[in-house]
């Protein structure tokens, strides 16, 4: 995140659950659109390493009741999303080990994100409720970093698109 989130926009532990939720709503929403994009670019692997990262957040956003209220209308980060993958950091021959290690950065922010309000709220029940977020974070960072451990890591020149565009074609 380039600028310091606005804590004070969260005053309690409804308004930080309301989102939490929408952190992970977005980001499963980011996951599906890059799998379509893979798909589209015919890299299949990756694409269903985004849906399976799309799906996880979506396990993630129902842990969260709709009752837990209504996020706040300006995020306390802004339109930087913490676990909202960044599609400048996207290329269409990266591996599904590239998806997540894109995850894993995206899940240490929203890690940092609720540490840091766990120690900064003014309010009890926000640091309270951000401590137990941070922790179920640490899962979620846990559990990226045990699926990279079993992917293969790509070879050093993974960019390099030995077949190109076809310019000519319809010749």
């Amino acid at each position: 995140m380039s600028k310091e989130p606005d804590f004070g926009a969260v005053r309690s532990s409804a308004d930080l659950l309301a989102i939490a939720r929408v952190m992970e709503e977005r980001s499963a929403e980011r996951y599906r659109e890059m799998a379509v994009a893979f798909e589209v670019a015919c890299n299949l692997d990756t694409a269903n390493a985004f849906r399976e990262l799309a799906e996880g957040e979506d396990r993630h956003a129902a842990d969260f009741p709709a009752l837990a209220g209504q996020p706040p209308r300006v995020m306390p980060w802004g339109e930087e999303d913490p676990e909202i993958a960044d599609p400048d950091a996207v290329h269409y021959l990266m591996h599904p080990w590239h998806a997540f290690d894109l995850a894993l950065r995206h899940e240490e922010k929203a890690l940092a994100f609720f540490s840091v309000l766990a120690t900064q709220s003014s309010h009890a029940e926000v640091r309270a409720e951000a401590a137990r977020l941070a922790e179920r974070e640490r899962g979620h960072v846990d559990h990226v970093k045990q699926r990279l451990t079993e992917l293969p890591v790509p070879p050093r020149d993974w960019y390099v698109d030995e077949d190109g565009p076809n310019w000519e074609a319809g010749d």
